[in-house]
């Protein structure tokens, strides 16, 4: 085998490579951009539950409840 061949078999391997983890790095991406939207949804739901306990604290009167 002469070095031209050795050389184009070198190069079509690291295409290959790089096909591979070009198509890995698109996949990942796609799995990130879904964990962001999932943990803005949680987030957003940790918000709303937080500001909903923080006010059922907050009685303006200070009076107990009914079932004391």
């Amino acid at each position: 085998m002469d070095s031209t061949d050795e050389l184009t078999r070198r190069v079509v391997d690291l295409e290959l490579r790089f096909m591979k983890l070009e198509r890995f790095a698109d996949d990942l991406s796609g799995v990130v951009a879904e964990q962001q939207k999932t943990i803005d949804m949680l987030t957003a739901h940790v918000r709303r539950l937080t500001a909903r306990s923080v006010g059922a604290e907050d009685d303006p009167k200070g009076d107990p409840p009914p079932h004391y």
